[in-house]
């Protein structure tokens, strides 16, 4: 069982700019709850092509992500062929190793995973995600001292990604799924992501 998969990611939560559960540290608020989306540019699991597919995952956990018992939800490409679907569930869930398998001891309850219409659009430092009608979030990049690039954080203690993320900041969140949330104006990351195992 081997994979590779890589492309574009983004991830909005409800903490303030920028996220302190990235360093271990409390969420700013009296829990975390964190969206995030994935779009494979090019990858395989066992010779499946995952190409073009799209990925979501809600998450919700304590004030210290670390504390664990998170409560998460999937959701898989509708797009997905049967065999593409499982390789997406294996890979995204961390069932296929890899960086993902790191965080499966902190999930205490996975409420579903789910097939949807993922639509996700990259445009510059913007990204945009809607997860049928359970999901909808967008973020933009900020801009550093440079006035051109976002800030980076290259080595954060958690992540979901291991790649080095650019800060962002959410527009809206709106979500009606395993639980409801909806807010604006929080924190947010982007970046190139690449898995494998």
């Amino acid at each position: 069982m081997s994979y590779s998969v890589e492309g574009d990611y983004f991830e909005t939560c409800n903490c303030t700019v920028a996220c302190q559960c990235i360093m271990l540290s409390p969420a700013t608020n009296d829990s975390c709850q964190a969206f995030f989306a994935w779009h494979i540019t090019r990858g395989k699991k066992d010779g499946v092509d995952l190409s073009g597919l799209n990925v979501a995952f809600a998450l919700y956990s304590p004030k210290q992500m670390t504390d664990g018992g998170w409560k998460v939800a999937l959701y898989l490409d509708e797009r997905a062929k049967p065999d593409q679907a499982q390789a997406l569930g294996a890979i995204f869930s961390g069932q296929a190793g890899g960086h993902l398998a790191a965080v499966v001891p902190l999930i205490g309850t996975v409420t579903g995973v789910t097939p949807a219409p993922i639509t996700f659009e990259k445009t510059n430092g913007k990204r945009h995600v809607k997860v049928g009608k359970v999901l909808e979030m967008d973020s933009e990049e900020l801009k550093g001292m440079d006035g051109k690039t976002a800030p980076v954080i290259s080595n954060p203690l958690l992540g979901v990604v291991a790649q080095p993320v650019r800060v962002a900041k959410a527009g809206r969140i709106r979500y009606e799924g395993a639980w409801n949330f909806e807010g604006s104006g929080s924190n947010g990351f982007t970046t190139e992501f690449k898995y494998e195992a």
